[in-house]
C-alpha cells in the first residue's frame, strides 16, 4: 500500500504550518482538533516538518557560486548556456546529497502538547485503536515518534490501551511511570499529589526503584509522603468520562477537585470537612451554580460563593 501523501492534504497540513508561526490561542485548539481527526493529518504534518528540516539542512551546507562581477560591460552579460546548466546540475547535486546525509542526522522534538481548558473534555484516538479522554484543565504530551508513550503534566485523564507485550504504552508523571499490562486506567494529578486509579486489566507503577502493580478496583495515591493504595469499585474508576462522579469513601477534597475539572468554576472546602468523606454519586451536567447545588444536596453540606468560586460548608 502507498503512503503518498495526497496534494491536497499536503497543502492543508502546509497551511497549518505557517499558520502557527502567528498563530492565536483559538488556532492552536483549532490545529488540535484538525490533527485529531484523523490519523491521515498528523501523517501529513510531519512529512511538511521533514521536508522543511531537509530543505534548512541543506541549505546551511550548500555552496553556492560567487556572483561574476563583470566591468565596463553596459549589456548584462551572457553566461553560455552548457555553463550555466553544468554549474546548477552540480549544485542541486549537492543538495541532495546534503539532504541525503543530514536527513536522519538532524534531531527534531517529535513531542507535542494537548491542553482541555477548565469544563472542557477532550478525546485523542490512538492510532492502534485505544483512546485517552481527557477531564477538564488537563495538560498531557504525546509524541509521534512514540505513539505508545504519553507525558501527563496537570489534570486527568482515561487511558484506554490496546495491549501490546511487545511495547508496553508508558505514561510518565514527574519521575513517576505507569507501565500498560493491558488496562483501562485513570490518572490524576492535583499540585503534587497523584491518583491512579484502574478499571480494567493492570498497571504497573514504578517510582524511586520501587513497583506495584495494579489491579482492577485498586487506587493508588501518591505524594512527597510515599504512597498507598486502596480499594473501591472498579467501575466508578474514571466515571467523570460518563458525565458522572462515583466515590467510595473519597475526601471531600477530591470532590471539590473534581468538580472544579469538571464545571470550570473553582470548588474548594472549609476546614471543617477536611477529614470527611463521601460514597455516592453526583452527576455533572449542567452549569457550576447547578452542579454545586446538587453535589451539596448529596454531599449533606452547604455550598457558598466565595470570590474564587464556590466553597462547601458544614
Amino acid at each position: 500500500m502507498s503512503d503518498r501523501i495526497p496534494d491536497q492534504l499536503r497543502a492543508a497540513a502546509t497551511a497549518w504550518h505557517l499558520k502557527l508561526a502567528t498563530a492565536s490561542e483559538e488556532d492552536w485548539l483549532a490545529f488540535t482538533d484538525w490533527l485529531e481527526a484523523d490519523p491521515a493529518h498528523n501523517r501529513a504534518y510531519e512529512d511538511v516538518l521533514a521536508a522543511e528540516d531537509e530543505v534548512d539542512a541543506a541549505l546551511a551546507v550548500a555552496a553556492f557560486p560567487e556572483p561574476v562581477v563583470i566591468d565596463d560591460v553596459e549589456e548584462p552579460a551572457e553566461l553560455p548556456v552548457s555553463g550555466a546548466g553544468w554549474k546548477w546540475g552540480a549544485l542541486a547535486a549537492s543538495l541532495v546529497a546534503a539532504v541525503a546525509l543530514t536527513f536522519q542526522l538532524l534531531p527534531r522534538d517529535d513531542r507535542y502538547a494537548i491542553e482541555t481548558s477548565a469544563g472542557e473534555t477532550r478525546t485523542v484516538a490512538l492510532a492502534d485503536g485505544g483512546e485517552i479522554a481527557l477531564n477538564g484543565d488537563t495538560r498531557i504530551i504525546l509524541d509521534r515518534g512514540d505513539p505508545r508513550f504519553a507525558e501527563l503534566r496537570s489534570g486527568e485523564a482515561r487511558f484506554e490501551i490496546v495491549h501490546d507485550a511487545s511495547h508496553p504504552f508508558v505514561v510518565t508523571v514527574g519521575e513517576d511511570r505507569l507501565v500498560d499490562i493491558g488496562t483501562v486506567f485513570n490518572v490524576a494529578l492535583d499540585d503534587a499529589r497523584l491518583r491512579v486509579g484502574v478499571s480494567e486489566g493492570s498497571v504497573r507503577y514504578e517510582a524511586a526503584g520501587a513497583e506495584v502493580e495494579l489491579r482492577p478496583g485498586d487506587v493508588l495515591t501518591a505524594d512527597g509522603s510515599g504512597a498507598k493504595v486502596a480499594r473501591q469499585s472498579a467501575a466508578s474508576i474514571g466515571s467523570w468520562a460518563d458525565g458522572a462522579l462515583v466515590y467510595e469513601a473519597a475526601p471531600l477534597v477530591d470532590v471539590a477537585a473534581d468538580l472544579t475539572r469538571a464545571t470550570g468554576s473553582s470548588f474548594t472546602v472549609s476546614d471543617a470537612l477536611q477529614a470527611r468523606r463521601f460514597s455516592g454519586v453526583i452527576q455533572t451536567t449542567g452549569d457550576a451554580e447547578s452542579v454545586g447545588t446538587r453535589a451539596a444536596d448529596v454531599l449533606g453540606v452547604s455550598v457558598a460563593r466565595n470570590r474564587d468560586g464556590w466553597i462547601f460548608n458544614p
